[in-house]
């Protein structure tokens, strides 16, 4: 009889996490049931596009199709999520595999482009708001939409999905829960997983910060009397209205800013602040800080470009700039910017995991251009 595995030590298994994420989920998968349950009785508002969704997979439906996805992906949930909290670890690979199959489930079906403009516009906001009358009460009454209340209650489902499934995998290989390391870490392992991840990164961040130059090629233009991809007629109407063009380069800024920040997962100014930043120079910088917004924002940019191929099979293109074949392209390439984004962030992750405080396994951190510790 093949001997028991060891029982994880509570140092190891990150004391309350394997059990708070899983509630987390099941309590997110119950709120969603309801909501979908709410639409159906008629008590709460349409959550979800009507007739401009931006590549929603319920523009032009019924509220019925939405409230039975709403009930269909919740119920699956609450199934998943009691799954996960079984004994640490024993609902075993397919509880996994559905936990990373609702992550999938709700990105796909309720998050879409309108999550990536509202960021943009939100990332804009402070900077040309000022210039364009009546912008911010506009992007507080999109905010305050139910169809934006449900896109970002979505859009936290996919993040509490893929921690369930990160959190039930460690468990279930006795890993640490705080950085994933088990039982058969060692140093020479770990250099060779920092250079793999060194190396990820510099490739998915060349791409992506190729693909994100081409939005702002669209729209910074638009300051010379030039409007790409658009026919006269448009690009007239376009030059005519002072505040379409402020909006139109700042949310091309946005992209650019974006292109240079994620340079920062293989530059050394993306772990010690620069020079430059007056009290911080020097410091370090949190993981979460660059992990987090960049999660985000990958998901955001996946979810436009799977939008973008809906309306473009769907041929729903009314009042957008996606009749233009070179927009089409652009729009799409950001779920290809989006996946890269993904790519160089888990790579940035795992390159600045220092030694855990909680199991005690890694090696020290060390800054891009810097030769590593030497293994122990």
């Amino acid at each position: 009889m093949a001997p028991a595995p060891p029982t994880a030590s509570p140092s190891a298994s990150g004391g309350l996490r394997p059990l708070l994420v899983p509630w987390s989920v099941l309590a997110w998968s119950a709120a969603l049931l309801g909501v979908g349950l709410g639409w159906l009785a008629g008590v709460l508002p349409r959550g979800v596009p009507d007739t401009d969704g931006f590549g929603s997979l319920f523009t032009g439906q019924s509220l019925g199709t939405g409230a039975a996805a709403a009930i269909g992906v919740g119920a699956a949930g609450v199934v998943s999520a009691l799954l996960l909290l079984r004994r640490e670890g024993a609902g075993g690979r397919p509880a996994e595999v559905a936990a990373w199959a609702m992550a999938a489930a709700v990105l796909l079906v309720f998050l879409d482009g309108s999550l990536l403009a509202l960021f943009g516009y939100s990332m804009m906001l402070p900077f040309v708001g000022w210039f364009v009358p009546g912008l911010f009460a506009l992007w507080i009454e999109a905010v305050l939409e139910p169809t934006a209340l449900v896109l970002l209650f979505c859009t936290l489902g996919t993040a509490l999905w893929v921690a369930a499934a990160l959190t039930h995998r460690r468990a279930r290989r006795r890993a640490c829960q705080r950085c994933g390391r088990d039982d058969h870490w060692s140093a020479q392992g770990e250099g060779r997983v920092r250079a793999r991840a060194a190396v990820v990164g510099r490739w998915a961040v060349a791409a992506g910060v190729v693909l994100a130059l081409l939005y702002p090629m669209l729209r910074f233009p638009w300051l010379f009397g030039v409007v790409p991809g658009m026919s006269e007629a448009d690009a007239a109407q376009i030059m005519s209205e002072p505040g379409t063009i402020v909006i139109g380069v700042g949310l091309g800024s946005a992209g650019a800013a974006g292109a240079v920040l994620m340079l920062g997962l293989v530059q050394r100014w993306g772990v010690r602040f620069p020079r430059w930043m007056v009290g911080l120079a020097g410091r370090r910088v949190p993981v979460w800080l660059a992990v987090v917004p960049a999660t985000v924002v990958a998901v955001a940019l996946v979810s436009m470009g799977r939008s973008t191929l809906v309306q473009l099979a769907t041929e729903d293109l009314s009042g957008s700039p996606l009749t233009e074949h070179l927009h089409s392209a652009v729009f799409v390439s950001m779920g290809l910017w989006g996946a890269a984004l993904a790519v160089a962030t888990a790579a940035y992750a795992v390159r600045r995991r220092a030694e855990c405080g909680l199991c005690g396994r890694g090696l020290p951190e060390v800054a891009p251009g810097r030769s590593p510790a030497p293994a122990r």
